[in-house]
């Protein structure tokens, strides 16, 4: 479809062309002018004479796509993205740091790499530690924030003052080498094992075989993943990319999709937290400071860690419902987090099937079905983990249809292309079946190009009338059956860092009687098909990808998207330089509030603003998670922008 569409284009160029100077001419591409150099021209009628020769359309988009770029539509030019590094090698002063889409740069007082969470040898001045960061903030005034690996497109992750690279806390617990408070199996109340080496398993039974995994805060998804593996063990579910930090991905209540399953502080069972901030509640073990820093292990109130046989000497142990609830998903805003311990399951292996589908059909399938429990549909209930991605403009073959808005939006269903991903445990294989190349839109369209990535978005900037038609052949492209790896394998869908970025919407699976109802989640999507519609067509803005709907199981944590409410969340991708990328998407999230939309803290760009009332409407626990956010950040250290445009900073 996108080959017939592009080489339709290349033929109106070629036959509308007409000189206006020595070396360039003009003519017409889907309707508009283009200035067009003569070399081009000459370059486009040779491939056009080798497709009448027979030559295959498809090998030759290549060498189309490099001469297209060097024509110029009237008024518009390319916009070839950055591809710099998140974080330089070194630390100290005058040093910059950026996240993955360079949208979010700080230039601190001082950027941090820390590796322990104290050295009682050197003490403050050892700034390879926690507890000297922190020390030295506090004798100094100045603010410190954590960053993980800079995923997040809001300002979550920055502070003009002390910033800290957490990827120097990357060690996983040991049995012979163990990370700082670690705990011991003589220490729980909870009957599972702790995983600090290999857990050997009564046959394989990944859904029941359950264990805990404590692992320093700064560790990669990736190498955790590496880790588990190794003991056995297997995350329970994650998100489709694995460049995060385990603690960056937790602290914003990152998520996978399934209906049954979570977001990452839901896996989360106790954790480690050095902060400023003195707890008023009960604590257990550890000792109040000389310095101004406290140490507190957090849990639930019914926490894994036996009270009586706790005694740390250093940390506090703090089991409290509201102050964990609040800490699992907290933003970086309480303190500096060093360890975490996951409830993991045993490690395995899923099979995943990729079909196509249209809306119509999709709205059909997410209908309630009272015979289940929550009257979830059957195909929630029958799939571990379902995902799809939705199309953002409706297509008839080789023509985008054209929306009559005064039209009830289900004229249109079955015009909008869907792509389901639908995965299940299955027993392990003898040898990897099925794929394992590109596995999403955005790699899946560089791919289609096979041309640079700075070539590729420059091409869709120039043309942007071509974008539905290339979404559509990625989706295309990424139909597949029985592809079964490792569990990590699958969820990783192989994005590179800085090919997209996305913005991200939770909404309400629920009706009144906290029964399963699609109707948000569908009249969000309704509401996107109509703002793509007239980006489109007023200001001729596309969206460069498809957007997704996970499926995610309510959440403890006070301020997850998911909190109190299964989630349907939607992800609106886009292609790193897009044009106009950050205003379409300041369009879809701004418009899904009043759908009771609530904003993924790390993929949103700093629109949400707490002043106007809207955090205390989508999150009616605010006030509980302020109230422990005022005990650990009372001193102020943890104060940021993002504190301050979410209207949450302590002022002295």
């Amino acid at each position: 479809m996108f080959a017939e569409k592009l080489f339709s284009m290349v033929e109106e160029m070629v036959h509308s062309f007409q000189h206006v100077q020595p070396h360039v001419g003009v003519a017409m591409a889907v309707g508009k002018k283009v200035t067009v150099p003569l070399t081009v021209h000459h370059t486009l009628e040779q491939i056009l004479g080798a497709v009448q020769q027979g030559a295959d359309k498809q090998e030759l988009i290549p060498r189309v796509v490099e001469q297209l770029v060097k024509t110029s539509p009237e008024g518009r030019r390319a916009a070839v993205p950055s591809n710099e590094a998140i974080f330089g090698p070194e630390t100290g002063p005058r040093k910059e740091w950026k996240n993955q889409l360079a949208n979010q740069v700080a230039q601190p007082l001082q950027l941090f790499r820390p590796t322990s969470l104290l050295d009682a040898s050197t003490g403050a001045s050892d700034c390879t530690s926690i507890e000297a960061i922190l020390v030295r903030a506090l004798q100094n005034g100045t603010a410190v924030k954590a960053a993980g690996s800079g995923h997040s497109y809001s300002d979550v992750a920055t502070s003009p003052d002390f910033l800290i690279d957490t990827h120097g806390l990357n060690r996983p617990s040991d049995a012979k080498n163990p990370i700082t408070g670690q705990l011991s199996q003589a220490m729980l109340r909870s009957p599972l094992k702790l995983g600090v080496g290999a857990i050997h398993w009564n046959g394989y039974h990944p859904d029941v075989n359950r264990a805990l995994f404590e692992t320093e805060a700064g560790i990669t998804i990736h190498d955790m993943n590496q880790v588990l593996e190794q003991r056995n063990l297997g995350l329970m579910n994650m998100g489709g990319y694995d460049g995060q930090t385990i603690i960056g991905a937790t602290s914003t209540s990152t998520h996978g999709s399934g209906i049954t399953l979570g977001p990452f502080p839901d896996m989360v069972r106790s954790l480690v937290i050095a902060t400023t901030g003195k707890w008023n509640g009960k604590t257990v073990g550890g000792k109040d400071p000389g310095n101004g820093v406290y140490y507190y292990r957090i849990e639930p109130t019914d926490g894994i860690t036996d009270p009586a046989k706790y005694a740390d000497p250093l940390i506090q142990l703090i089991q409290d419902d509201d102050c964990f609830n609040a800490t699992i998903c907290s933003m970086g805003c309480f303190g500096v987090i060093y360890s975490v311990v996951f409830e993991v399951m045993q490690m395995y292996w899923l099979e995943e099937n990729r079909s196509e589908t249209t809306f119509d059909k999709l709205v059909q399938a997410l209908q309630p079905n009272p015979a289940n429990p929550g009257h979830f549909p059957d195909v929630l209930v029958n799939t571990r983990n379902f995902e799809v991605y939705v199309h953002p403009y409706p297509m008839d073959g080789l023509k985008v249809v054209e929306m009559d808005l005064t039209k009830p939006p289900e004229t249109y269903y079955p015009y909008f292309r869907c792509l389901v991903s639908a995965r299940n445990i299955v027993e392990r294989p003898h040898d990897i079946l099925g794929r394992s190349g590109h596995r999403n839109i955005i790699s899946q369209m560089i791919s289609l190009f096979r041309l640079s990535f700075e070539l590729m978005i420059a091409f869709l900037n120039l043309f942007p009338e071509l974008v539905p038609f290339a979404i559509s052949a990625s989706e295309d492209a990424l139909v597949d059956s029985s592809y079964i790896n490792k569990s990590y394998e699958i969820y990783n869908l192989g994005l590179n860092q800085d090919s997209g970025f996305a913005a991200e919407i939770g909404f309400s699976l629920e009706d009144d009687d906290g029964n399963y109802t699609p109707d948000h989640l569908i009249a969000a999507v309704n509401r996107i098909h109509r703002i793509a519609q007239v980006a489109r067509v007023q200001g001729e803005q596309y969206q460069t990808s498809a957007f997704s709907l996970r499926f995610v199981k309510a959440s403890g944590a006070l301020l997850s998207m998911m909190h109190g409410r299964n989630t349907g969340m939607i992800e609106m991708d886009m292609v790193t330089g897009t044009y106009a990328g950050t205003e379409i998407m300041y369009r879809y999230e701004t418009n899904m509030y009043s759908l009771g939309g609530r904003p993924h803290w790390g993929l949103e760009f700093d629109f949400l603003n707490g002043s106007n009332g809207l955090l205390g409407k989508l999150y009616s626990e605010l006030e509980t998670w302020l109230a422990v956010y005022r005990q650990f950040n009372g001193r102020g250290t943890f104060n940021s922008a993002f504190t301050d445009r979410a209207g949450f900073t302590v002022m002295e």
